[in-house]
C-alpha cells in the first residue's frame, strides 16, 4: 500500500507540531483484493508509521499488530505500545460501505505484564469497500506522545497490598477491589455500590507527581448509579487510587432515559439467589439504563410511556393510582414499584417489535391483523381468579378485546399481573419486569396476528424457547461445568418449573409419553399445555445450541469460556427463524396448526426462502441451517416410524442422508474440538494405491485424496458423486464460486451407492499442494433426496456467497473439510 504524496495528502499538526491527522479524500490508499479492513489498515500502519514516521507505529508495535490481527482478545503484551480494538463496521441496504479500525494506544508499566489502555488514545482508520479493493482515506491519532508509565513497587504495595498489579486488572477490576477503593469517596457502601465495567486505564498527567516517574498516571475507570434528585443515575468515575483523588465524575444522563432488567437479576448475576421477594435494595443494583425510543410528548417536557408500537394502558384498569408515570426522562424507578413495571413493560415490549423490524419485516405487514401501537397493562386485572378483581394474581395473559369496526380485527392486549405475593400494595414486583416473561406473551401475539389464535394446536407456543435462546447469550448462569442451572427457562419467577433440556428419553420426545397431542384441548396431565410447550422449546433450544448457542473460546489466561458473541449471532438468526415462521402460518380455518412437522418445515421454508439476514453488520446467508432445524426436531422425536403407542426416543433420519464423518456421526451438535472431517473420511495417499492410512501430503508434487462417504438414512443413495476442491491460505475460508477462491480437482466422481448405514470410497483425486503456506481440501456430496446446501445449481443463497466455509460445514453433513499447513 502506497500512501499519496502532497498536495493530495493534507497533514494536520497539533499545537506541538505533532501529526493528529492524514486526510487523502479524493485520492485514497488502496489495498490489495480481497484484504480485510484490518489488513488493508496493517499495511497503511506500516506505510505512514513504520516508513514515512506520519504515524507514532514503530516496526515492534507494527509486527505486534501484524501477529495479532487475528486474535479476539484484548492482545495485550508487554513492551508493546498499541492493540488492536474490534473494527466497526458501516451499513446501507445490509451492504458493508465503510469500516472503522482503531488500533488503541498501551502503556506497559516498566519491569511487569501490566498493559493498560491509554484513556482516550488511539489512531482511527476509514476504510471504504467500493467492490473488492479496500480504499483508506484518513487517519486520525488521538495518542499521547511521549507516554511513559512507571510506579514505584511500594506505592502498588501500599494501594493493593501486593508488589505488581495484576495484567487481567486491564481489563476487568475484581468488584470487591473496585468497591473498596470507589465506595469511600462516593459517599457509599460496600454492599451497596452499584459499580461496574470497572478496570485499570493510564491517563496523561496534568501535574508533577511523587508516585510516577512517567506522564501518565494509572486510574480506575467505572459505571457507577448515583442518587440524582432522589433516583439513581448512571455516572462516568475515574479514580486514581495511588492519590486518592476523584478526577472524574459525570453523569451519562444523555444515554440514559430509564431503568428496567435487561436480563432477569438471576441470569444477571450467575445465581439463584435473587428471588421476587427479594427487597429493592438488592434488586436496584441489577437495573439497566436503558433506551426509551420515540415517546410521545407531554406538556412541560414531559413524556409518556407510549409512541408508534407500543403503548402502557392510560388510564389503568386498576385505577388511577396505578397509571403509568408521565415526567421529564429519566424514568428511573426503584424495581419493586408499579412506575417500574411500566418503563418495563414499554422497554421490552418495544424492543420486541423493533426486532421484528430489524429482521426486514414491517411492522404494518407482520402485525396488519393487530391494533397498533400494541397495548400492554404493566398492572392488569387478570381474567380469572382473585386477581380478577384487584389484579393481584402472579400471571399474564395476552387476550383480544372489541376492536374499532373499521380498523384491525384485533384489539391484542397483554395483560401482566405480580411477580410474587411478598409485597402486593406498597412494593409491588410486575411480572413484566422479567423480560423473559414478556418474550412468552410477545409470542402469543404474534401467533395471533398469524393465525387468529393466541396459541398453536400442537403447543402452547414458541414463547418459552424465545426467552431461553435471546437471554442465554448474556446469562451467567450459563457455566460450563453445571448445565443444569443453564435449563431453566424462568430462573427468576419460576425456578423449578418449566425448562428447555429436556431429554427425549424421559419422554419429553414428540411421540414420548409426557407428550398429549390437544384433541381439541390438552389432557388432564398438561391442561395448559406447558408440557407440550417444554417439548417444543427443547427443540428449539438444541437448534440455536447447534448453530452456535454451545460455542466457547479460550481467553487470553488460557481459561475455556462462552463465546459470546458467536452465541449471539446463533440466538439472533433462531429467532429470526422462529418470528418468520410464525409470520408464515396460515389462519386457523384454514390450516390448523396441529402437528409439530408444520412448525419445523415452517421454520426450514424460512431458512431457504432467505436471502440475508444482517445481525449487527454481520450478514448470514439464508439456505444454510435447513438440514440443522430438520435434525433438532429428529432428535426430540419427531419424525417417527409409525406406531400406536409412545416413542421415548429419536426419531428417524431423512430417508436418504450421505455424511464426511467429522467426528458427530452425520449430526449437527456443535463440536469445540474442531469442525474437520477425520482422517477416516477424507485422507491423503502419495500414490493411487487405494491404501486407506492417512499421510502428510507432500508440497509440489501429486498426492491422492480418498473420500469415504456414508448413509444414515433407511434407503440406498443411488448414484452419489463426490467432488474436491482445493484452496489456499486465507481463500480457504470462504465460499464463493465467482470469486474463483476454490479449484475442483480432476474429477474421478462416477456416481456410485452408499447403502443404508454403510459406506463407499470414492477416489483417487489428483491433488498437488503448495509448499509454505495453508492448504485445504473441501469435499461436496450429493445425491438425488440429499442434496448439498452447495450443488452447482442450487437456489439457495449460500450456495453463491460469500459464505464463511466453517458455517457451511458445520452445517450441511454432505460437506467436509480439512486442511494442512505444509513447509
Amino acid at each position: 500500500m502506497n500512501l499519496p504524496q502532497g498536495p493530495d495528502l493534507l497533514i494536520e499538526l497539533d499545537a506541538y507540531r505533532n501529526v493528529r491527522e492524514l486526510r487523502h479524500l479524493q485520492t485514497p490508499a488502496k489495498g490489495e483484493s480481497g484484504q480485510s479492513a484490518k489488513q488493508a489498515a496493517l499495511a497503511y500502519l506500516q506505510d505512514a508509521g513504520v516508513h514515512r514516521h506520519l504515524l507514532p507505529i514503530n516496526d515492534d508495535d507494527w509486527q505486534h499488530l501484524e501477529r495479532t490481527i487475528n486474535d479476539d482478545g484484548p492482545t495485550r503484551a508487554g513492551g508493546f505500545r498499541f492493540r488492536w480494538v474490534a473494527p466497526r463496521e458501516l451499513k446501507r441496504n445490509s451492504t458493508i460501505e465503510t469500516s472503522i479500525v482503531w488500533v488503541q494506544q498501551t502503556a506497559p508499566l516498566a519491569a511487569s505484564d501490566f498493559v493498560p489502555d491509554v484513556l482516550g488514545g488511539s489512531i482511527r482508520l476509514v476504510v471504504h469497500h467500493h467492490g473488492a479493493i479496500p480504499l483508506i482515506t484518513s487517519a486520525r491519532s488521538t495518542t499521547i506522545e511521549n507516554a511513559q508509565l512507571s510506579i514505584a513497587p511500594e506505592f502498588i504495595e501500599r494501594t493493593f497490598r501486593r508488589r505488581v498489579l495484576e495484567p487481567a486488572w486491564a481489563d476487568f477490576l475484581p468488584r470487591d477491589l473496585t468497591e473498596s477503593l470507589l465506595a469511600p469517596l462516593l459517599g457509599l457502601s460496600d454492599d451497596k455500590a452499584g459499580i461496574g465495567d470497572a478496570r485499570l486505564v493510564a491517563y496523561r498527567l496534568r501535574k508533577r507527581s511523587a508516585v510516577y516517574g512517567g506522564t501518565l498516571g494509572v486510574a480506575v475507570s467505572a459505571t457507577a448509579f448515583l442518587s440524582v434528585a432522589g433516583e439513581e443515575i448512571a455516572h462516568r468515575v475515574l479514580l486514581d487510587p495511588f492519590e486518592n483523588e476523584l478526577l472524574r465524575k459525570a453523569p451519562i444522563a444523555s444515554a440514559c432515559a430509564g431503568y428496567a432488567f435487561l436480563s432477569d437479576p438471576d441470569s444477571k448475576t450467575g445465581a439463584f439467589e435473587l428471588r421476587p421477594d427479594t427487597g429493592a435494595d438488592l434488586l436496584d443494583p441489577e437495573r439497566d439504563p436503558v433506551a426509551l425510543l420515540d415517546l410521545d410528548h407531554a406538556p412541560g417536557g414531559r413524556r409518556k410511556l407510549s409512541g408508534p408500537r407500543v403503548q402502557v394502558l392510560t388510564p389503568a384498569a386498576l385505577g388511577a393510582d396505578y397509571d403509568p408515570p408521565v415526567q421529564r426522562p429519566p424514568f428511573a424507578f426503584s424495581a419493586r414499584t408499579n412506575a417500574f413495571a411500566a418503563v418495563s413493560a414499554y422497554c421490552h415490549c418495544d424492543s420486541m417489535m423493533l426486532l421484528v423490524e430489524q429482521f426486514g419485516f414491517t411492522n404494518a405487514d407482520y402485525f396488519a391483523k393487530i391494533r397498533r401501537p400494541l397495548v400492554v397493562e404493566h398492572r392488569a386485572k387478570m381474567l380469572a381468579g382473585s386477581g380478577a378483581r384487584d389484579g393481584r394474581g402472579i400471571n399474564a395473559y395476552v387476550t383480544p378485546f372489541r376492536s374499532d369496526p373499521v380498523g384491525p380485527p384485533w384489539d391484542a392486549r397483554m395483560l401482566f399481573g405480580l411477580a410474587d405475593f411478598a409485597d402486593t400494595w406498597r412494593n409491588p414486583l410486575g411480572l413484566v419486569a422479567d423480560v423473559r416473561f414478556v418474550w412468552h406473551e410477545f409470542c402469543h401475539v404474534m401467533i395471533l396476528a398469524a393465525t387468529g389464535s393466541t396459541e398453536f394446536d400442537f403447543a402452547h407456543s414458541a414463547g418459552d424457547a424465545l426467552a431461553a435462546i435471546m437471554d442465554d447469550p448474556s446469562s451467567r448462569l450459563v457455566k460450563l461445568d453445571d448445565d443444569a442451572c443453564r435449563g431453566v427457562t424462568f430462573p427468576f419467577v419460576q425456578l423449578p418449573l418449566r425448562r428447555h433440556d429436556r431429554k427425549v428419553e424421559d419422554g419429553w420426545g414428540w411421540n414420548g409419553t409426557l407428550y398429549e397431542r390437544p384433541n381439541p384441548t390438552y389432557g388432564l396431565r398438561d391442561p395448559a399445555g406447558y408440557n407440550a410447550e417444554q417439548i417444543l422449546s427443547s427443540t428449539l433450544f438444541r437448534l440455536y445450541c447447534a448453530l452456535g448457542g454451545d460455542a466457547r473460546r479460550t481467553n487470553a489466561a488460557g481459561v475455556v469460556e462462552p463465546d459470546v458473541e458467536r452465541r449471539r449471532a446463533a440466538a439472533y438468526y433462531c429467532a429470526y427463524l422462529i418470528v418468520s415462521a410464525i409470520g408464515s402460518l396460515g389462519c386457523v380455518q384454514t390450516e390448523p396448526t396441529s402437528e409439530a412437522s408444520q412448525f419445523a418445515t415452517a421454520l426450514m421454508e424460512a431458512d431457504v426462502g432467505t436471502s440475508e439476514v444482517d445481525d449487527d453488520g454481520t450478514p448470514r446467508l439464508g439456505g444454510m441451517v435447513h438440514k440443522v432445524v430438520r435434525w433438532a426436531f429428529e432428535q426430540q422425536g419427531l419424525y417417527q416410524i409409525a406406531s400406536n403407542s409412545p416413542r421415548n426416543e429419536p426419531g428417524r433420519p431423512p430417508a436418504v442422508d450421505i455424511y464426511i464423518d467429522d467426528g458427530r456421526a452425520g449430526g449437527y451438535g456443535y463440536s469445540n474440538s474442531g469442525w474437520h472431517a477425520l482422517p477416516g473420511a477424507v485422507w491423503v495417499r502419495p500414490n493411487p494405491d487405494a491404501g486407506t492410512a492417512d499421510t502428510q501430503p507432500t508440497p509440489g508434487q501429486p498426492n491422492y485424496v480418498y473420500v469415504s462417504l456414508r448413509n444414515r438414512g433407511d434407503d440406498a443413495a443411488i448414484a452419489a458423486s463426490v467432488d474436491v476442491f482445493a484452496a489456499t491460505d486465507s481463500h480457504a475460508d470462504t465460499w464463493q464460486p465467482q470469486a474463483g477462491y476454490w479449484h475442483k480437482l480432476p474429477p474421478n466422481n462416477a456416481p456410485q451407492t452408499a447403502p443404508s448405514g454403510g459406506s463407499y470410497t470414492f477416489g483417487p483425486f489428483e491433488w498437488t499442494p503448495q509448499a509454505g503456506t495453508r492448504n485445504a481440501l473441501l469435499v461436496r456430496t450429493t445425491v438425488a433426496g440429499d442434496r448439498s446446501n452447495i450443488d452447482d445449481d442450487s437456489p439457495l443463497r449460500c450456495a453463491t456467497g460469500p459464505t464463511p466455509v466453517e458455517d457451511l460445514v458445520r452445517s450441511d453433513n454432505n460437506l467436509g473439510y480439512r486442511e494442512w499447513r505444509l513447509p
